[in-house]
């Protein structure tokens, strides 16, 4: 998954995009970049890698490509140079479970990946997402004259499911929320889809559908007749 802040300009590949691990193992993930980073040949190549857990904010593990930020544990390590960089966990341990960012800097502007590892003994593996949808609420219908729904999707690996919608069989424009990795190493998202009053008081279904990949799709119906007014 990439996250680009200036499009076009850079672009980053971080690999593997999932790793599973147990407890003792060392794992490695690389970062390459289509061009050399900003003082790439320096002392202090800028290339920084982050670690988010579950609910928390991104933390600072290294930076410089090689130098552990203050209260990184001595087995997080960093290397690399130019467009080539590696973060290596010598000794992985059941709290380094998390994302991992590679952030690289070029010379005003910069560009980042992420790699999902997950907690020790889970196997990684397609786990279909379990999807309710939430109809909208009879105060915004009648006062807004708007009808917001929301699918959630719960307990899915990989990363990638992607949500859709659908109103009695014709597809709606919507966007799937980044999925937020739980503490069971699996992952979660949302998606919410805009009606007009109307729109929601015509329709017969409203349908989520969850696609992976070649997997098989998961769905969600929702029939307006259900739904109190």
């Amino acid at each position: 998954e990439t996250w680009s802040f200036l499009v076009g300009q850079v672009t980053v590949t971080q690999t593997p995009e999932v790793k599973s691990a147990s407890s003792g193992q060392t794992v490695t993930i690389n970062c390459k970049t289509n061009s050399p980073v900003y003082d790439a040949g320096s002392s202090y190549p800028r290339m920084a890698w982050y670690q988010q857990k579950p609910g928390e904010a991104p933390k600072l593990l290294i930076y410089g490509a090689t130098h552990r930020s203050s209260g990184t544990p001595s087995r997080f390590s960093g290397s690399g140079s130019s467009s080539d960089f590696t973060l290596t966990i010598n000794g992985v341990q059941a709290e380094d479970a998390g994302d991992y960012y590679c952030q690289s800097y070029h010379s005003g502007y910069s560009d980042c990946t992420v790699t999902a590892l997950l907690q020790p003994g889970l196997t990684a593996g397609n786990t279909a997402p379990t999807l309710t949808v939430l109809p909208p609420s009879s105060v915004e219908v009648s006062s807004k004259n708007t009808a917001t729904l929301m699918c959630l999707a719960n307990k899915g690996f990989p990363s990638d499911w992607k949500l859709s919608w659908k109103v009695d069989g014709n597809s709606k424009a919507s966007e799937t929320s980044r999925g937020l990795l739980e503490k069971d190493g699996l992952y979660s998202w949302s998606s919410s889809l805009s009606l007009t009053a109307d729109e929601w008081k015509k329709a017969g279904s409203v349908v989520c559908v969850a696609n992976q990949g070649s997997q098989a799709a998961v769905t969600q119906t929702l029939k307006r007749a259900d739904c109190s007014e």
